[in-house]
């Protein structure tokens, strides 16, 4: 599959950026790999059936898959966040897709390390501090709690969550308490409050 600039730069900011708001350090036992059972498993288990090598409960068949902190150069990745008509589609032809944030935990595992065995990944690095937000419906920095950041506009504050939109026109709900104290902040003002 070959991805056009446009395509790969809104992969790269989602991957690096929004799944680690959502996600902070994840577990794969407890919360990716679950997924990958519900939506993988008929496909891409040995209990069933083993497509393109790839079994989602051996290990080795994720490091042929995956590059460590770079989703966008991970076929996994790519294949699950392509569009419908894409032939590297996984699930092919808009079978059981996986939703926008379990999409956002498979990258921010990947950001993070990408191991594909019990237990949390180690953090990233920190981003650098956050400048002063912008005019109001300008994409502003929004901070995770492990220092991770992403350009987004603020659409509206849901309760406890924020909903901000990133530049491929996708809404992402985020908790507060996953974001900065800066970003919780920029929230609440920008709502307001």
């Amino acid at each position: 599959m070959i991805l056009s600039p446009l395509r790969t730069c809104g992969i790269a900011l989602v991957f690096t950026g929004l799944a680690s708001l959502s996600a902070g350090a994840t577990d794969f036992k407890s919360q990716l790999l679950p997924i990958l059972q519900k939506k993988c498993a008929d496909c891409h288990s040995e209990a069933k059936k083993v497509k393109g090598k790839f079994d989602i409960n051996k290990p080795a068949t994720y490091a042929e898959n995956v590059k460590a902190g770079s989703p966008d150069a991970s076929k996994m990745a790519t294949s699950v966040t392509a569009p419908d008509d894409d032939e590297d589609v996984m699930p092919p032809k808009g079978k059981n897709r996986m939703t926008p944030p379990e999409e956002a935990l498979l990258m921010a595992r990947i950001t993070e390390g990408a191991s594909f065995t019990a237990g949390g990944a180690k953090p990233a690095p920190a981003a650098p501090p956050v400048a002063a937000a912008p005019a109001a419906g300008a994409a502003q920095a929004w901070t995770n709690t492990a220092g991770k950041s992403i350009q987004a506009v603020f659409d509206r504050l849901e309760g406890d969550a924020v909903v901000i939109k990133a530049a491929d026109g996708k809404y992402y709900t985020v908790p507060l308490a996953n974001l900065s104290p800066e970003s919780q902040e920029q929230a609440k003002k920008a709502a307001g409050q």
